[in-house]
């Protein structure tokens, strides 16, 4: 487990920092836990959303392409 610990630096605004102390303090969780949790929560989020995102993409550009293919056969 020691081994799969890394060090990041991330720069956040006054509010965000605020925000993290505020959660930290009102659950009882160190700084650190709270950011853990919102990183791992956050990411997760974020894969499903851009994978959505992909697959509206890609079904869109279809459409667009049979759309294309049935305004072609019309004329």
């Amino acid at each position: 487990m020691t081994g799969d610990i890394h060090h990041l630096q991330i720069r956040a605004s006054r509010q965000v920092r605020e925000k993290i102390k505020q959660l930290a303090q009102t659950h009882h969780r160190s700084t650190a836990d709270i950011v853990r949790s919102s990183l791992d929560l956050g990411l997760r989020l974020l894969e499903k959303l851009l994978e959505a995102q992909s697959e509206m993409v890609t079904e869109y550009i279809a459409l667009l392409k049979k759309d294309a293919r049935l305004g072609d056969r019309s004329k």
